[in-house]
């Protein structure tokens, strides 16, 4: 299995969205309770990603990935709803790039949706007829779905990543926050598209418009293969970017130049470059999308903001965060793991950097990872041991391997990589 752990789940929003012509939702079902104007929550924050507890038809807490990219709620396990839910839903089958079906979304209605201050009634959402994305092992840890536009067509909502804080607000009685600086945002089929300048070395800045998307953990990606103005840096990494509905998703990782929208500024931003994204045109059931023909800006950009998304007004307010300035980090080790085991604190290597420190010591796919300088790899979460990989060029991680029945020591110097 060729996956990259820092990335795969990236693409799990994109793939979402694409079952927009569905539009199984229901925004204006939710309202707060007890006659409040705005509620706030603490939210669990994982690869970048928002994860909220809900409840559905009173049974939960589940998680949700809080995410502007889908159109709609999308529950991954159909034992997480009432089979009363499912009589007889509309089955939309899913193909992958290969033409083969790989599963069915099946449309459920009636549901109640519930988190804190809260509540969601006769809601529809959209449900995986077999678990084909392993979310649970990419993230290190249990969920259950994805919270789409029928949050951010109800409500402001206010993250605050620094606090892994989330507030809605009724749009009607909120006023504009002080501090914070506006920019215009295209809403179009449900989701948030804004205008950014991208520098590429050797040419000329152009304008792109990009989905934005909090469910999609990685910085930045685009579309070179669909748009001549937008080409490959000179130093890329052939990568596997995310798996998805229809499969893997390989492609290209780099770095651009230069990244500004408003008078916000980044260089060097780790950017991943998709192969065969148009995979609209491959499905019948899947309509060319003209509004992401660009790509995406995604949370390992927004994570460096407070961010309040604004629907109702076609607007975004900004304000730094603490991760502001932040150099772009990829991997200066060289290997991806996910988790696995009942408690999600087992690792196993799942993809080899070609050239990289661990493929040149000789470290392998399917290698069970039991420490880390010296620390049972059970003690770290997956998001602190994908931490570790990306530190500076120059220090040195030990790591004893598990390989068959055999434990195997190794020492790898950090080295920048991209």
């Amino acid at each position: 299995m060729k996956l990259s752990t820092s990335l795969r789940i990236t693409f799990l929003a994109f793939l979402v969205a694409i079952t927009g012509t569905v539009k199984a939702q229901n925004p204006f079902g939710f309202d707060f309770e007890n006659g409040a104007s705005s509620v706030e929550l603490s939210f669990r924050k994982e690869s970048n990603l928002i994860i909220v507890p809900i409840k559905l038809n009173g049974e939960g807490p589940y998680n949700f990935i809080v995410d502007t990219g889908s159109e709609s709620g999308l529950i991954f396990e159909k034992w997480v709803i009432a089979e009363g839910n499912l009589v007889n839903a509309r089955k939309i089958p899913v193909y992958g790039n290969d033409g083969g079906k790989v599963t069915d979304l099946l449309v459920a209605n009636g549901l109640n949706v519930n988190f804190q201050g809260v509540k969601g009634v006769q809601q529809t959402m959209l449900v995986l007829d077999d678990n084909v994305i392993d979310v649970k092992n990419v993230l290190g840890a249990n969920v259950h779905g994805v919270l789409g536009s029928e949050i951010f067509n109800r409500f402001v909502v206010d993250i605050d990543y620094d606090n892994k804080i989330l507030r809605l607000h009724d749009p009607k009685t909120y006023k504009r926050p002080k501090g914070y600086k506006r920019l215009p945002l295209e809403i179009e089929n449900f989701r948030p598209f804004i205008r950014v300048q991208v520098g590429q070395k050797g040419h000329k800045p152009i304008e792109v418009k990009l989905l934005v998307d909090s469910g999609a953990s990685s910085a930045l990606f685009l579309d070179e293969e669909h748009n001549e103005e937008i080409v490959l840096p000179k130093k890329t990494i052939e990568h596997s970017l995310g798996r998805g509905l229809a499969g893997i998703i390989e492609g290209r990782v780099g770095r651009i130049h230069k990244l500004k929208f408003g008078s916000y500024r980044f260089s060097h931003v780790t950017t991943s470059f998709p192969k065969n994204w148009g995979i609209g045109s491959d499905n019948h059931l899947i309509k060319e999308r003209k509004d992401i023909r660009y790509g995406t800006l995604g949370a390992d950009i927004l994570s460096r903001f407070h961010v309040i998304f604004d629907y109702a007004n076609s607007q975004v307010f900004l304000r730094k965060s603490k991760e502001f300035a932040n150099a772009f980090v990829f991997n200066t080790i060289g290997f991806n793991v996910i988790s696995v085991g009942q408690e999600l604190n087992e690792y196993v290597i799942v993809d080899i950097i070609p050239d990289s420190p661990a493929a040149k010591a000789e470290i392998e796919v399917g290698d069970e990872l039991i420490s880390l300088n010296g620390k049972p790899a059970f003690f770290h979460s997956l998001t602190e041991i994908n931490n570790i990989l990306r530190e500076k060029p120059g220090g040195i991680l030990t790591v004893i391997l598990r390989r068959g029945d055999e434990l195997i020591k190794k020492t790898v110097r950090h080295k920048r990589i991209l």
